[in-house]
C-alpha cells in the first residue's frame, strides 16, 4: 500500500492484490450491517473466508490476517464470527428485532441519533435515518467496487467528485474496528497501535492474534485515510 497521489482525473494508490481484498471485504461487511437494520441482508455478496497466502504478502501478515479473516465480520455478518464483547450491554429497539446486540451496537455507531431527546430522536430518525443509512450503504458499495476492479493497473483511483464518498466509507469502517477494538480515546488509539507492531507471545491466543491483526488493519486504513486527506489538502499538480 503506498500513498496517494494526484493523477489526472483523480487519486491513486497503489495496492498489493491482498489489501485491496481486505478493505473491499471490510466494505461490504460494513455495507451488510447497515442494510440488517431493515432486513436487507447487505448487499448479496458472501466474503470469502478462504485464508491462502494472498500475492506478495509477508508470513507475519499472513498469520495475522488468517486470525482476521475468521472473525472478519462479526455476529450477525456474512461471514462473521464472534468478537470480543464490550463493556456496555445493548438493548435491541423495536425497529431491529432479530438483531444481534452486537450488530445494535454498532449501528449506533453508524447511525447516532441526531438529537439527546428522546422524541426529537424518534422524528429525526424517521425523517434521514433511512436515507442515511442509504447513502453510506452506496458509498461503501462503490468503493468495494474500485477495490474489486481498480480505473488503473494495479491502482485504486478515488476519481475526482469522489473524494467525500472514499473519506466516509473509510471513516465508517474505522469507526466499525475502533468500537471492536474498544477505542474510546486518543490514548486508547496510541495502546492499539502499539499492539499492532509488539512482539507476539511465545503462547499467543486466537483473541490476542485476532486483536493483533485487528489493530494491524485500523492502524493501516488510518494512514490511508490521512494520505488521501494530505493530497486533498496540497492540492498536488497531477502527474
Amino acid at each position: 500500500m503506498r500513498v496517494f497521489r494526484a493523477v489526472e482525473g483523480g487519486y491513486a494508490s497503489r495496492m498489493a492484490d491482498w489489501e485491496r481484498e481486505l478493505l473491499a471485504r471490510l466494505a461490504l461487511e460494513t455495507e451488510a450491517l447497515l442494510e440488517a437494520e431493515d432486513g436487507a441482508g447487505g448487499s448479496g455478496q458472501e466474503p470469502t473466508t478462504e485464508v491462502g497466502t494472498r500475492p506478495r504478502e509477508s508470513e507475519r501478515d499472513h498469520e495475522l490476517l488468517a486470525a482476521l479473516d475468521r472473525e472478519l465480520g462479526g455476529p450477525g455478518v456474512p461471514g462473521g464470527g464472534a468478537v470480543p464483547a464490550t463493556s456496555e450491554p445493548a438493548t435491541t429497539s423495536p425497529q431491529r428485532t432479530g438483531v444481534s446486540p452486537e450488530v445494535v451496537e454498532l449501528l449506533e455507531v453508524l447511525l447516532p441519533e441526531a438529537s439527546e431527546d428522546p422524541g426529537t430522536a424518534v422524528e429525526v430518525r424517521a425523517l434521514t435515518r433511512g436515507r442515511l443509512r442509504q447513502d453510506k450503504a452506496g458509498r461503501l458499495a462503490r468503493v468495494a467496487r474500485e477495490l474489486r476492479a481498480p480505473s488503473r493497473q494495479g491502482e485504486v483511483v478515488v476519481a475526482l467528485g469522489q473524494e467525500a464518498d472514499w473519506l466516509g466509507a473509510m471513516n465508517d469502517i474505522r469507526l466499525v474496528l475502533s468500537h471492536r477494538l474498544g477505542i474510546a480515546s486518543a490514548q486508547d488509539a496510541e495502546e492499539v497501535r502499539a499492539r499492532a507492531y509488539e512482539e507476539p507471545p511465545r503462547e499467543e491466543t486466537f483473541h490476542q492474534r485476532w486483536y493483533r491483526g485487528t489493530a494491524l488493519v485500523y492502524d493501516m486504513l488510518t494512514w490511508w485515510q490521512e494520505s488521501l486527506v494530505s493530497v486533498l489538502l496540497e492540492g498536488t499538480v497531477p502527474e
